[in-house]
This record gives structure tokens, sequence and C-alpha cells, in this order.
């Protein structure tokens, strides 16, 4: 060990060695904390001693010894025959019968031992070092007394250190010593700031440290020199400063033996101390440590003192967490579970949080049990719960769980448990449902406990097991299904109650399930919709963030989808993204899957594919496939739809790959699943395949009654299959309808129609439609379809004022009607000229024109290929080009303006 701020101290030593040359004895007690420094202080004093000729004698007093009556006295002893004064000192017999015999020590040894002393001092300065003096027998120090106050005359310098902890075991010796005159003390402790920076800076490992991280190394090693050494030799294990996170110390193995060391040679209550502060952790207070100790406040704060001036303790407590669990492993086993049972007791009666408590109750696991236990981890766990701590709250209720007193309060802790579980993966939360079942069917379990079951079971697709269970609770609680609701009128309190709501996603997500009411799917949305009352209500804020239960079907879900389905994307983005922001919700994996699908839903309906497969995936890879039940459908529908527009067709495939519960089918969920499916094959140039998933859609909502656009909009989907499939009467037929239907209200799935009308009907009313269609989509927000009409606007613009200019016949005029755009060698020179091409497509060559136009009417690079004789790779050369000069991200931004210049046929773009 280094010296450090030792300067004084050193100097004073070698004052009162140059008076013991001159035959002036002297007295020094060392006093210090345990690893601050005493010790190598004399070492270092000795050495020096040594080399200007003196003789320096050294015994050392330990705690496994210091019942040995005589013991210090005995190394003394043999330390003065190795060196050999002429009478020599008493021998080993005569020690070791003044050790045997009781009472006061002999005068003739204790004269002895001053004769022979005094006979070594003769021949040269005599330096006598007693260390750790303070575990010495008492017979041992009465002989030391003895000497000391008989060597004023002598050329001795008797040098005795102490742990500043045992003082009181030292009161007779400071008692007889401390006032002569020749005595001196020496008191060291932990080394200040700024000696922890000389301390680094002269170490050939720590030289290069950050001087940012100079408080904690002070604060980890409380400026004790002996742990300081302790951190510089875990550094120095680590490698350079740079792979050591800039000289940040970490503490380790050396670290934690030299803790312990300092620790154990303390006195016995400064250890018990620590290892009750290791215990309480956080919510320490010299009162409660008193209370587990049975100590008194006053003296547990002198040791607490004594502990920080050792640098045991540094600033709040413990320094470094590590410290604290080095003591908690220190801790004998059989003592630690009464420990930490008493100090959950002691904690929960002076007002702990119920997590504090908890944490005890866990890492206790004792056997005694108390009956406020179950209550107090329920607690904790709804803390931890709202906290987003997920993890923490199951393991509060998994521990609650087996210590419950009655059978009512265990099911009502395995239905929060399973709760919990849900949150960080449905699957295992599934493991609960039997054993919850039967608790539902006994009676035990009621109430909005009961409820978590029939929610988890119509996740999972368990339709008829949920509807039964769910009957059960509505008849305990007088509220059939026939009185939840009636096809006009209810009341918003009706529908915000628990038990109803729950009955409205069981009817919603298992249409074919209508016993007993007659609410439909249909019904759902308006009832949804009215739930919420977004924008009117100044509840708004706390229903989107959640305050309820959280679930499977939780308000704030349904009010985000809602404002996803009313078009106020910019509102739901927002939401979502700060909802996401709060660490409860990202730290629970469900509900930040959940965000991220209403992320994905409100990009991809404002046209951000991009954004919308970002977040798709994401919601896909933060829980399985299988955690996510019969809703699987809608992240992975997001996902293939988000990958389809943007081109990206591996991808879609990788998704479409995915398993998907058969069950799904038969609910809602399947949906956006099967349109997604269609636009996927649309994309490939599959109109028909397409044509049949979009059909197969509207024949599931039509059966069910959720014939809606607001949900799907399949309607608009065929009619762009058959568009692609160049069966334009059938189109026209569909869209008209869809058009009546759909009313005059505008909305998404009107200005989608109007576009597609344009595209099949007479060519004198296009432009018309169009520029509604535009007006339409721009007020809804959706800006891939917007994008999308803007340019069949452009093209149909450029078409009047070529047919105005050229005639009504003119081939060009007819472009819409005809089922596929006319060849190039048709159009008059004068179509040709340069300045009727937009400036961005005049930067491509004619092969990129090709090439781009195919592209913009939906086929395939292989179909491509194929009617340009050219190979696929040549294709996506050509596509990537484009795509960088005309600064679009892929084929599903292409300007339809490009299908002039197409020189084959091919099938109009069905999108």
């Amino acid at each position: 060990m280094k010296l450090s701020e030792r300067d004084g101290e050193l100097g004073l030593l070698r004052r009162l060695y140059r008076g013991c040359v001159a035959g002036k004895g002297s007295l020094v007690i060392t006093n210090g904390p345990v690893g601050c420094g005493k010790t190598a202080l004399i070492q270092t004093f000795a050495e020096q001693v040594t080399e200007q000729g003196g003789a320096v004698l050294s015994v050392t007093g330990s705690a496994s010894e210091s019942l040995d009556r005589l013991g210090l006295v005995d190394q003394l002893v043999t330390a003065m025959g190795a060196a050999g004064p002429a009478d020599g000192p008493p021998d080993a017999a005569e020690v070791a019968t003044a050790a045997e015999a009781s009472g006061p020590v002999p005068r003739a040894l204790m004269r002895r031992v001053y004769r022979a002393v005094a006979e070594l001092a003769g021949k040269r300065p005599l330096v006598l070092h007693v260390d750790d003096v303070h575990f010495a027998d008492e017979a041992s120090l009465q002989c030391l007394r003895y000497l000391v106050r008989r060597i004023d005359s002598l050329a001795v310098l008797v040098v005795l250190t102490e742990s500043s902890s045992h003082e009181q075991a030292l009161a007779t010796l400071h008692a007889e010593t401390l006032h002569l005159p020749y005595c001196h003390r020496i008191r060291l402790g932990p080394l200040s700031a700024e000696g922890v920076t000389g301390y680094l800076t002269d170490h050939p490992a720590t030289r290069s440290v950050a001087p940012e991280t100079v408080d904690l190394w002070a604060r980890t090693s409380g400026g004790n020199p002996l742990l300081l050494d302790a951190l510089i030799e875990d550094f120095a294990e680590r490698g350079t400063a740079d792979a050591a996170g800039r000289g940040a110390p970490v503490p380790r193995e050396s670290f934690r033996n030299a803790f312990l060391r300092c620790l154990h040679r303390c006195e016995p209550t400064l250890l018990a101390v620590a290892r009750a502060a290791a215990v309480l952790g956080t919510s320490v207070t010299p009162a409660l440590i008193g209370d587990l100790l049975g100590e008194d406040a006053t003296s547990v704060r002198r040791s607490v003192t004594d502990l920080r001036a050792a640098g045991l303790f540094s600033g709040s407590w413990y320094g470094h967490e590590r410290a604290r669990l080095t003591v908690l492993a220190d801790i004998p086993g059989k003592d630690l579970p009464a420990l930490r049972a008493r100090a959950a007791e002691l904690l929960r009666e002076s007002g702990a949080p119920a997590g504090v408590v908890a944490e005890q109750l866990l890492a206790g696991n004792d056997s005694a049990q108390a009956a406020w236990q179950p209550d107090i981890l329920r607690e904790a766990a709804r803390e931890a719960l709202a906290a987003g701590d997920i993890g923490a709250g199951v393991d509060y209720l998994r521990h609650a769980s087996g210590i419950c007193t009655d059978a009512n309060q265990e099911a009502e802790v395995i239905a929060a448990l399973a709760e919990a579980q849900w949150l960080i993966d449905p699957a295992k939360a599934s493991r609960y449902l039997s054993q919850l079942s039967r608790m539902v069917r006994a009676g035990l379990l009621t109430g909005s406990d009961a409820l978590v079951v029939v929610k988890q079971k119509v996740w999972r697709g368990e339709f008829a097991q949920a509807d039964d269970l769910l009957r059960i609770i509505e008849a305990r609680e007088g509220a059939g299904a026939e009185n939840a609701w009636d096809s006009a009128g209810y009341s918003r309190a009706v529908i915000r109650s628990d038990h109803t709501l729950v009955r409205v996603w069981l009817s919603f997500c298992c249409p074919g399930l209508r016993r007993g009411t007659t609410m439909s799917p249909r019904t759902f949305i308006r009832l949804s919709a009215d739930l919420i009352e977004l924008g009117k209500d100044p509840a708004t804020d706390e229903l989107l963030r959640g305050t309820g239960r959280a679930g499977p079907f939780a308000d704030t879900l349904v009010a985000l989808i809602f404002l996803i389905g009313a078009q106020r994307l910019d509102e739901a983005l927002l939401w979502s993204e700060r909802l996401l922001d709060e660490p409860r919700n990202r730290r629970a994996p469900m509900r930040h899957a959940f965000l991220e699908t209403i992320r994905a839903a409100a990009a991809l309906s404002r046209g951000d594919a991009a954004d919308a497969g970002e977040a798709a995936g994401t919601a896909l890879s933060l829980v399985g496939p299988e955690a996510w039940g019969i809703a699987i459908g809608l992240p992975l529908a997001l996902a293939i739809r988000a990958a389809t527009e943007s081109g990206d067709v591996d991808t879609a495939r990788t998704y479409l790959d995915l398993p998907v519960p058969m069950v799904m089918f038969g609910t809602p969920f399947a949906l956006p699943y099967l349109q997604a499916l269609g636009r996927f094959h649309l994309a490939l140039g599959r109109p028909r395949a397409a044509l049949r998933d979009f059909e197969s859609c509207g024949e599931l909502m039509t059966k069910w009654r959720l014939d809606a656009p607001e949900l799907v909009d399949w309607r608009n989907d065929a009619v762009a299959a058959l568009i692609a499939m160049g069966d334009h009467r059938r189109a026209r037929e569909r869209v008209e309808e869809h058009l009546a239907q759909l009313g005059e209200r505008p909305g998404r799935a009107r200005g989608i129609a109007l576009r597609h009308l344009a595209a099949v009907g007479p060519s004198r009313d296009r432009l018309r439609l169009l520029q509604e269609a535009v007006r339409i989509l721009d007020a809804c927000g959706d800006g891939l379809e917007l994008s999308r009409a803007r340019a069949d606007e452009e093209v149909a613009r450029r078409a009047e004022g070529q047919t105005t200019a050229l005639g009504r016949e003119h081939p060009l005029g007819a472009l819409w009607d005809a089922p596929s755009p006319p060849a190039r060698g048709t159009v008059p020179t004068g179509a040709a000229d340069p300045d009727a091409v937009p400036a961005a497509l005049a930067e491509l060559t004619d092969a990129e024109r090709r090439v781009g136009a195919l592209a913009a009417s939906g086929c395939t690079n292989r179909e491509i290929a194929d009617r340009l004789s050219i190979t696929v790779s040549t294709v996506e050369q050509h596509l990537t080009k484009i795509y960088r000069k005309l600064k679009v991200r892929g084929r599903a931004d292409l300007p339809m303006s490009l299908v002039r210049f197409s020189e084959v046929a091919c099938p109009p773009c069905g999108r």
C-alpha cells in the first residue's frame, strides 16, 4: 500500500526517532479505522529506521489469540531472543508458567522483559512496534503498560497501532499512558478527494482514468486506502482505461475480499450494524437498525459514525451496491430468513412502500407466514404494474399465491397473477385459466376478477367456454346478456360496466355466438365509438392513458382504433407515440406491441408504408405469434400490407409464412388478414386470386353483419382486382353500387371509389371525378391514395388537353376506356414533343420509361422482363435508376403518368 496524505505523521515519527537516538524514549499511539494505512505508515517508518542502523521489533495482536494469556508477551520474548541480548529475555518456560497462573502478572517477569528491552536499546536505538494492540490479552497489556512507563530515559520508541472501533477495549491503557509527557497520538482517517486523486495519479494502472470518474472512486472506496488498492487491482485486471469505461471503478473479487477483511476486523457491533443495513437496503435508518438488532438508536448511530470513518459507509450508507451485496452474502444462511422477515415487519409498521416490504418477503422466503403478507404483496404488485415493472408485479403475486390464508383470497391473487402475466406473455398466462375457471364456477371468483378469465379465453378463441363463464357472472350480478343493450338505444353507464364491455367484445370476436343477445357486430362499432366520446369529454385523456385495468381489450385500444377509423390520424399517432414514451407501456411487452400496432395502422392509413412496416415488425417481434391469439391477424395484416406497398415482396411472403390459429378465420381479425393477402396477390399480378380473397372477405362481413368500410374496404379492393383483370364492366357495376351504399358523406372509401369510377367510367367525367377524389383524400390525410389520385388526375388532365386539340376520336382520348395503354407507335408525332413530358420523367432514358411504365401499371419484375425480352436483373437495375431519378422509395410511389410510355400491352394498374 502506498502512502498518501501521511507526510505529517511520518515527519513526527522521524522526529521522535531522532530523540530516541539521543537517548530519549517515546510512546506513539497510532489510532484509526481499519484499512486506513496505520500499518503501512509504520512499515515505511520501520524501513527508514533499519536503513539508519536502528533495530525494529514487531509483534501483532490477533482476534483469535485475544484470550491467550500473555500471548503478545510470548511473541515479544521470541523476537528479543532472536535479537540476542547478553542476559537474554525470559525463557519460554517462564512465560508459559506465568500464562497458566491466574491473577496479576508476576512482577519478576515484567522486570525481566523491561531489562531485556533496555539491554537491546543500549546497543542501538530500538523501535518496538505492537500492531493491532486492541487484540492483546489483558496480561500482555499489563506488561506493556509496565514497560512504557519506564522508557523515558531509554533509546526506545514504542509504537502502538489500534483500531478506532476498539477504543473502549483499551480504556485502561489510554488512562495510564496518554497523560505521559513523552506520549504522542496520531489519528489517521480515510483519504480526502484530493488524496484519492493523487493516489490514482501515482498508480500506473489508473493514471489515465477520466477526471470525472474520481468521485466514483472516492465514493466507492470511502477513501479507505485498502479498499482503494483493491479497486485498482480489480481495475487493472479489466484492461485499459478505454476498455474499462473511461476508468470508472467496478468492484469485483479483490474489493469483495478487502471489504470483508475490514469489516471482520471491526468491533462485532459494527459488523452487526453493517449486516442490518445491508438487509434493510435503501430503507435503512438508525432507528430501524436498532429495532432489527434490539439495540438503542444512540449506539447504532455511534457504530454508523465509526463505519463512515472507516470508509465502509460512504455518502448514503454503502458507497456502492456491490459492497452491500458483499455484506449480504456474508450473513450466515441460517440467520438471513429471520432477519428478512423481521425487517419486512418493521418496514411495514414504519409505513414503508409496499414494494420495499415485498422485496424483503421475497428475499427472505421465510416459512413463518403472517396474515398481512398476501395483502402487502398484492398492494406491491399493483404499484409495480402501475409503474410498468411487470416482472416484479408477477413475482410478488406468485409469492402471494403460495401463502394465502383462504380460498377466496387465493382466487383473487391468482386472477391478478394471470392478468399481470398476460402483459408479458399471454401464452404463459393461459396456464392459470383451468384453475381460474373452476374458481369462477365455484363462486370463489367474482366481479372484475372473474372477467379476467373470460377476456383471456376470448383472446385464445375459446368462445364457448368464455360465453358459459360470462353467463354465470351475469346471472350472479343480475345483468344477463339480454339486458346489456338493445338494437337502438343504450345508456353510456350500461356500456361502461365491465361485464357488458366484455360481452360486447365476445359478440364482436365470435359473430356466430349470439345466444340470448340482439347485438350485432355492426352495433359493436357504434357502441364502441360512443363509448370513447373522443374530443367531447374532459375524461378523454384519462381514457387514453388507460387508467383502468389492463387486459386484452382495454379502453385505450378502443379509443385509438376509432381515432384511426374516424381518420383522425394525427391524433392517433400523437397518442400512440405519447403512450409509448411512458415507461410503464414500454416495459410491458403486450402494451408495447398494442401501441406499435396502432402506430402501424395510423401510419399505413397516412400512406407511410415504411413507418408502418417498422412499427408492425416491432409489434410482432415483441411477443411471439402464439401470444397474439386470435388478434394475430391485425399486426400480420399491417406488416404484409406495408411490405407490399413498399414493393418488398420477399418480406411480405415471410410474414405470410407465419402460422396463424385456425380459429382466427372465424373472427373479424381474419378480415384485414384476407385483405392483405389479396393485395399481395394483386401486387404479384394475380388479380383473380386477389379477387377471391376480397370476395371471401366480403362474404364474411356480410354474413356477420359487419359490412362497414371503416373496418375493411373490400369493395374498393375488389374493384381494383377487376380493373387489373380488364373487366371494366363488372368493375363499373361494383364501384357504382359501392358509391350508392356510401352516400354523399365524404370519406376515404368514397375518395378511392371515385378514383376507380374515373378509371372505368365515361372519359367526359374522368377529370371531374378525380378532382373530387383528390379533394376527399386530401381531407382524409391518406398520403398513399392521394398520390395515386393526383397521378391519375395528371394523366387525365393531359389526356383531356390532347383530346381537345386532336379530336375526341384520338386513341389517347380513350386511354381509360381501353383495356391497356395504347402503343407508342399510334400516337402522333406531336404527342411525343419533349415539352409535353414532365421535367422529372424527361430525365429517364427510353428503356427506363418502358420499364417504369410497366412497373407503374402493376407488372412484376418477371412479367416486365418477359414483355420486354430482357433479364430480371436488367429490370432491377433500371428500376433502381428510376427510383433515384424520380426521388421515390419504390414502385408504389411511381407516378401513373409513366403509363403513357408503355410500348407493349399491360393491364391497367389495379391500385
